[in-house]
């Protein structure tokens, strides 16, 4: 249940950014159908999320300092500046809503990191940027060609897409293009591995804080028992 939860809160975040990040480049016009219903949707369905999660918590002035980013996302900008919208300050929402990407960002952070963090997947996804702007500086001298199409070409080889579009004609290109593609293949294995350890560690967290749960209700079942006891003689 757990392992549901914090998959739809990362989907629908990445939706949500995905949208406002379009209507902020006018794009699209999130006001109007159907990105409208699927904002308020997702608005509709974080809003009951916090409030649950709020009505649960214990400390209730805690919940609301360590969720900050959570209150932000799910803040109706839309409908509390509709007034502003006769003075045609629209730009004015629309920076808003860079808010609302700023609080989604910041609730899914801690997945985010925690993911990164499975396998040392950071550390392959570092390796592999420093090594896709090499070798298109490589492949740019070698080929002679400029440093965006050699680095179109880099990510496009990396990703094992492979456009055709430019290929190398050089010993040096060539070489370059063999190693970004075992680095992509390698890549997209190591995402797959990094997503099933992320999903299996979690579940063991999950196992682990279930256990300790039954051990400490045994633990408050046996003082019970004892004190019955005691009284008894």
């Amino acid at each position: 249940m757990k392992k549901f939860y914090n998959v739809s809160v990362l989907l629908l975040s990445a939706v949500s950014i995905f949208l406002a990040l379009l209507d902020i480049s006018n794009v699209i016009n999130i006001n109007n159908p159907p990105f409208i219903y699927i904002d308020k949707s997702i608005l509709v369905i974080f809003w009951i999320d916090y409030i649950v999660r709020f009505y649960k918590s214990d400390n209730k002035l805690r919940f609301f300092k360590e969720n900050i980013f959570d209150l932000l996302a799910i803040i109706p900008f839309d409908s509390i500046f509709y007034f502003f919208r006769a003075f045609r300050v629209l730009r004015l929402i629309k920076l808003l809503r860079l808010i609302r990407i700023i609080g989604f960002a910041g609730k899914i952070q801690k997945n985010i990191k925690r993911f990164f963090k499975t396998n040392g997947f950071i550390y392959l996804i570092i390796i592999t940027v420093i090594l896709v702007l090499l070798g298109a500086e490589i492949y740019s001298v070698a080929e002679s060609a400029s440093y965006m199409d050699s680095l179109w070409w880099a990510i496009a080889t990396t990703t094992t897409v492979g456009y055709g579009d430019i290929s190398p004609h050089t010993e040096v290109g060539r070489f370059v293009a063999i190693v970004l593609m075992i680095l992509g293949i390698g890549l997209i294995g190591s995402v797959t591995s990094t997503v099933t350890a992320y999903f299996v560690e979690e579940n063991k967290d999950e196992e682990k804080s279930n256990v300790e749960n039954e051990l400490q209700e045994l633990k408050n079942q046996v003082k019970l028992l004892n004190d019955y006891i005691r009284k008894g003689k």
